[in-house]
């Protein structure tokens, strides 16, 4: 067999690359030339070559983002922004084209708002007149269309919009009762969608109507209020539904930190954040509003693209977007995954599933293309672990990189066929030990059950992985199990004698001990099953002696024994079947995860205000001065807490 000669070679960490520490450009690329997804590094970047003037480079900088995030949309906020400054009106109108249409279309309510800024700036009301005001009012109504009313928080773009026409000053009768109109018409139109501010709208419309008219106010007033009171109850529902989620973002180029950019690592608030997202998208499902199919489809739209901003590096959110729609439109799901494996370019599910869309179109290059830039993107990552001797992360990545070369194989195996398969194993059996034995366990069953020649070649494959995984008790163990299958007791004893004393991990030896025992107790002979007992106790003194009897006298896994005769010492779960076991536990763990200890104790921690605070609040003016509030001091404390970085270096003395 061809493939058991190939050539070996090794993975080799990536050289430290000598760079001059004052050259931040050099730096920075370095960065991103490992980390291609490291969106703070690029921003800071374009902050660097902002100060030079360099607006070529800062150009290129953000093509090169947006072609790798094309649904993140307060990246395209900041580009426009930026050109916005230096009226650069041609340029926006390119990039508004490029992200508020086509295969990349955002439906931000924050980027559309941008737009908004620009339609307004183009279109003087002063020198434009009726023309500019009614090509706002339509820029308006694209916004409204699009995504102001499927967001929660969209107060901003409802005050504008109304403060916009009550700022129209007619110069006639006509135009005068146009105004009330339109203004009515926006009202109901908002009062109807559950938002932020829905209750201050209310008060402000119901005072309007009796200036308008006192004796139509109540008419029009009592035709809304039906559908104004479910909107209400409606967006009380979804807060109690969405609390605890974080929609934090940059809002300009210089607010850009480490905060309010999508994070990438799994922890307890990136879990909690993803349960989020599910129960507000399972929300929007249940279609509370009653809205015809397509305005449906586009609400629920809204909210996974949305998800997609916040938890931009979590395969699991593009994964449900990807298949949350029809299941015919495979061109769609193709795009879809493809941004999403660009995002996250070592993602396992999203490859694979991407892989499944171009198998059922048949086409064998984009496969391939898809799982060797998944393997290309792994490497670079095991490769920049070695370099940092972060072993935890480099034997993750190497399962994450044995499991794709698994399936991958496999993939090939059923579209292309053995041969094509057995090349895959050849590329993995140059990698040596830089990956886990799964891919020789699973090459050997793929040729047993693919090859006239019974077990040969398997078994040649795996006595090929021995030489690496000798000291691996899993591998040893599916080793034995194949040899179990195969019923070759001299090679299953030969491989116990061998390998017992080499397996480094205890509670692999155990069950290679075990069974070995069982084994022997049911087609072997007892003298020889007393000898291997005698062995196993010498090694685990600790061991019960009737654990150990029982155990060997297992039928079909369970131990009836324990269950029948010493339920003490039964342990239901542990003879649960692995799946069920896995599931259940996958559930516990979650839940234990997200209301574990420190969740409890962050409730209960207590703040003390600093005396500075206490001593400011004191000199304030009193509220009742204030027939308006001034300033809003929760959107003041979130953008301190999320648009603010403080520098670690400043002294906390000082």
């Amino acid at each position: 067999m061809s493939n058991l000669s190939t050539p070996e070679t090794t993975i080799e960490p990536i050289a430290t690359p000598a760079v001059v520490t004052d050259d931040v450009t050099s730096v920075l690329n370095n960065k991103l030339e490992e980390d291609p997804t490291d969106i703070f590094s690029a921003l800071e970047l374009i902050r660097h070559y902002e100060g030079k003037d360099d607006f070529e480079q800062i150009k290129l900088s953000f093509e090169q983002l947006h072609t790798r995030f094309p649904f993140y949309a307060p990246l395209w906020s900041i580009h426009l922004k930026e050109d916005l400054q230096r009226d650069e009106f041609e340029t926006v109108e390119k990039l508004l084209a490029q992200c508020l249409s086509g295969e990349t279309e955002n439906n931000d309510l924050s980027l559309w708002m941008t737009y908004l800024d620009y339609v307004r700036r183009k279109n003087n009301l002063i020198t434009g007149g009726q023309e500019a005001r009614a090509i706002v009012v339509k820029a308006f109504d694209l916004v409204l269309e699009k995504c102001a009313v499927f967001e929660p928080n969209s107060s901003q773009f409802w005050n504008d919009y109304i403060l916009f026409l009550e700022q129209w000053k007619p110069v006639n009768k006509w135009e005068e009762q146009q105004k009330i109109d339109m203004i009515r018409t926006l009202y109901k139109r908002m009062l109807c969608v559950p938002f932020n501010t829905l209750e201050q709208m209310w008060n402000k419309y119901t005072q309007w109507e009796q200036t308008v008219n006192s004796l139509t106010a109540r008419k029009f007033i009592g035709e809304l209020s039906g559908d104004y009171m479910k909107a209400r109850s409606l967006y009380q529902e979804w807060s109690n539904v969405t609390k605890g989620l974080r929609r934090v973002a940059p809002i300009n180029l210089r607010s850009v930190n480490k905060k309010n950019l999508p994070h990438t690592s799994e922890n307890e608030e990136f879990s909690e954040q993803i349960d989020i997202w599910k129960k507000w998208i399972d929300w929007e499902k249940d279609n509370k509003l009653v809205l015809p199919d397509e305005t449906f489809k586009m609400r629920v739209s809204y909210v996974y693209k949305q998800s997609i901003i916040y938890m931009l590096f979590s395969p699991e959110v593009w994964y449900n977007y990807a298949i949350s729609f029809d299941e015919n439109d495979s061109s769609w799901r193709q795009q879809t995954l493809s941004h999403g494996l660009k995002a996250n370019p070592t993602s396992l599910t999203l490859c694979i599933k991407l892989s499944e869309i171009y198998s059922m179109e048949n086409e064998v290059e984009m496969i391939k293309t898809c799982f060797e830039g998944t393997i290309k993107s792994i490497q670079k990552q095991y490769k920049r672990q070695i370099a940092d001797a972060d072993s935890q992360r480099t034997e993750s990545l190497k399962e994450r990189l044995g499991y794709i070369y698994c399936v991958y194989m496999n993939t090939v195996k059923r579209i292309s066929g053995l041969s094509a398969a057995r090349s895959i194993f050849g590329k993995c059996r140059k990698l040596k030990d830089n990956i886990t034995h799964q891919i020789y366990i699973e090459n050997a069953y793929m040729e047993y059950y693919n090859q006239n020649d019974g077990y040969k070649t398997a078994l040649k494959v795996l006595e090929l992985g021995l030489k690496y995984f000798q000291t691996d008790g899993k591998y040893i163990n599916k080793y034995i199990d194949f040899l179990l299958l195969l019923n070759k007791d001299s090679q299953i004893k030969t491989l116990f004698e061998s390998s017992i004393d080499k397996i480094e991990d205890k509670i692999q030896t155990r069950l290679v001990f075990k069974k070995m025992i069982e084994y022997e107790t049911k087609y072997g002979n007892i003298s020889t099953v007393y000898t291997l007992e005698k062995r196993y106790k010498e090694k685990f003194p600790d061991e019960l002696f009737i654990e150990t009897f029982s155990d060997r006298y297992a039928i079909q896994k369970v131990n009836q024994i324990k269950k029948l005769e010493l339920p003490y010492l039964y342990n239901e779960a542990e003879e649960a079947t692995t799946a069920l076991g896995k599931d259940r536990n996958l559930k516990r763990s979650r839940e234990d995860f997200n209301n574990g200890p420190n969740k409890k104790f962050h409730g209960n921690m207590k703040t003390e205000i600093p005396e500075p605070i206490i001593n400011l609040l004191k000199i304030l003016p009193k509220r009742q001065y204030f027939k308006n509030a001034i300033l809003d001091p929760s959107n003041l404390v979130d953008y301190l807490i999320n648009q603010i970085e403080i520098p670690s270096n400043i002294n906390n003395n000082e």
